[in-house]
């Protein structure tokens, strides 16, 4: 099965190496990857560095990384639709995980879990998939999109009928296209962790933290109980659970300092 991997960049050298050399790794017999890097202009070497790589690498300007994630994929052949962040890497073996329950799962979707890394590459815990329980309005009402869009892919059919990604949400575009998936369909779950997103320290700035906010409530009003309590009851079952099923995550999170984000 094909399976292509977006990859927006911008000046995204530092750590693209190991994103590209994580993707080509996953190539096995019931795996062939298509990765496409879509690139906003630039002027660090990372246009270069990919297509050394042989590189399928589309260079122009967009408006923000969900717009060039939407370019990728609707230029794209595979069966299956992800996308890679250029600090982040895909496990060993982690799309044959992908593709296996997309098989038997019968489902339009594919969640996995994650592993979290600092800079450097110490472990900051791990994530697993969320449970099958969380339907819309929970997932709304927990105030973070818990679906690790690095460990996450959509059929072609799927992706088309969801329309891509709402550029209007330009830091969390991913929230918003996963609330719009839940409703149209569950997903399979792979609770073992897919990808690994690396913690650099500036993955948010605090510009794009408060747009984030302002997104998540758009989102919460859209999809969350209009309840308060209903809502506060939704978040606290969600939190409970993915707090017992990743302890290590949950105290790093704890441990950080003051209004860091661990998610």
């Amino acid at each position: 099965m094909k399976v292509t991997v977006v990859t927006p960049t911008w000046n995204a050298r530092t750590h693209l190496r190991d994103c590209i050399e994580s993707a080509r790794a996953q190539q096995c017999a019931d795996v062939e990857v298509e990765h496409i890097i879509v690139d906003a202009g630039s002027e660090d070497g990372t246009i270069e560095l990919a297509r050394s790589y042989g590189l399928d690498v589309r260079v122009g300007k967009d408006r923000g990384i969900f717009d060039a994630i939407n370019k990728g994929s609707f230029n794209s052949t595979g069966e299956l639709l992800g996308f890679l962040g250029a600090d982040d890497t895909l496990l060993p073996g982690g799309l044959k995980q992908i593709v296996d329950a997309y098989r038997a799962g019968g489902r339009p979707w594919v969640v996995g879990g994650i592993a979290w890394t600092g800079a450097g590459g110490e472990s900051l815990g791990y994530l697993a998939a969320p449970p099958t329980w969380m339907n819309p309005s929970v997932h709304a009402s927990l105030g973070w999109n818990c679906i690790m869009h690095m460990a996450t892919y959509v059929s072609r059919p799927f992706f088309t009928e969801l329309g891509g990604f709402n550029i209007d949400y330009r830091v969390s575009g991913d929230y918003d296209f996963f609330s719009r998936a839940l409703k149209a369909s569950p997903y399979t779950r792979v609770a073992s962790p897919i990808a690994c997103f690396r913690r650099t320290g500036v993955n948010f700035s605090a510009v794009s933290l408060e747009r984030a906010r302002v997104e998540y409530d758009t989102l919460a009003t859209r999809e969350a109980p209009s309840s308060p309590l209903q809502r506060r009851v939704s978040k606290l079952a969600l939190q409970v659970w993915l707090n017992g099923r990743n302890p290590g995550w949950a105290f790093r999170k704890w441990a950080l300092p003051s209004g860091a984000v661990l998610r």
